[in-house]
Formats: C-alpha cells, structure tokens, sequence
C-alpha cells in the first residue's frame, strides 16, 4: 500500500486525515483507561509499565500528527 506524504494532501483530504487522527487518540485515551485504571485485572509491573510506555509513544505521536496537520490546514486556508 502507497503512504501519502501529508504535505501533498488536499485540504478536504488533511481535514478527514485530521478527523482520523483525533479519533485514533481519543480511542488510545479510553483503551488505556479501561485496560489500566477502570478494570481490577492484575497484570506483573514490567507489563504495565511497558503498556503505559506504549500508550504514551503513540499518544505522542498521534498529538505531533495532528498539530503538523494543523499547521498544514492553516497554511493551505489561513485557519481551520
């Protein structure tokens, strides 16, 4: 499958990618409050601190996505 460089995206097409990538954080977000902090499982402490390890490199990483999309919106129409 080909990745699409973002800087070549249409506008219409970084607003959904956009729309895409707060929904992904959103559903990191509850993932990891369900799995963590709203359930009694027991899990070992380097399995935990790895899942939260996890969870932050992607929250990470989907937050750096989404303010690059933004400022490529801004760009493309002055604001968003």
């Amino acid at each position: 499958m080909e990745q699409t460089n973002i800087e070549d995206m249409t506008v219409e097409k970084l607003r959904k990618e956009l729309e895409f990538a707060k929904e992904c954080l959103v559903d990191e977000e509850e993932t990891f409050s369900f799995s963590l902090q709203k359930t009694s499982i027991h899990i070992g402490s380097k399995q935990a601190e790895a899942m939260k390890q996890d969870f932050e490199d992607k929250c990470r990483k989907y937050k750096s996505k989404i303010r690059k999309i933004e400022e490529l919106l801004k760009e493309k129409i002055g604001s968003i």
